[in-house]
């Protein structure tokens, strides 16, 4: 299920790729979900450092108004024992948010969860890519440097 930027391994998920996809989460990715103010100023603040972000969804209707990274599966979020080569950053971000995190109202899905992405072709609609998989997103974004961005002091022009 390995591509350079995760393309591959969502268009394969999709039966088709012009419809939203609900899709259980904590195999191909876990998803971190927040406010999409909080969404924003994240991304703002990745782009700022120069991280390669990786798929990027928000859901704009007004009950919901979220956004949602595309990590790593965190070693919690797959059945089994924990595999020794668990990247310590998803682990990190996934403990963050249980505590921390929970206060911006961020939140991991992981193993147990669904999301629902929107389609892989141009689409109006209530869910879209803010960072659409493919082209110049990376694979994944980075969870240490997502746990970083959302775990410093917010200042005015961030978080």
């Amino acid at each position: 299920m390995g591509s350079e930027n995760g393309r591959a391994e969502l268009r394969g998920l999709y039966t088709d790729p012009a419809q939203p996809l609900t899709v259980a989460v904590g195999q191909a990715f876990d998803l971190v979900s927040m406010p999409a103010a909080v969404g924003h100023a994240a991304i703002a603040a990745l782009r700022a450092r120069r991280v390669r972000l990786g798929p990027v969804v928000a859901d704009s209707r007004r009950s919901v108004m979220r956004v949602g990274f595309l990590v790593a599966p965190s070693p919690h979020s797959t059945p089994g024992p924990t595999p020794r080569t668990a990247d310590p950053d998803s682990v990190a971000l996934c403990e963050w948010a249980s505590r921390s995190g929970s206060e911006l109202g961020v939140r991991v899905g992981g193993q147990g969860s669904t999301a629902t992405l929107p389609p892989l072709v141009p689409w109006r609609g209530w869910l879209h890519w803010l960072v659409p998989p493919g082209g110049a997103a990376g694979r994944w974004t980075p969870s240490g440097a997502l746990l970083s961005v959302l775990s410093e002091p917010p200042r005015a022009s961030s978080l």
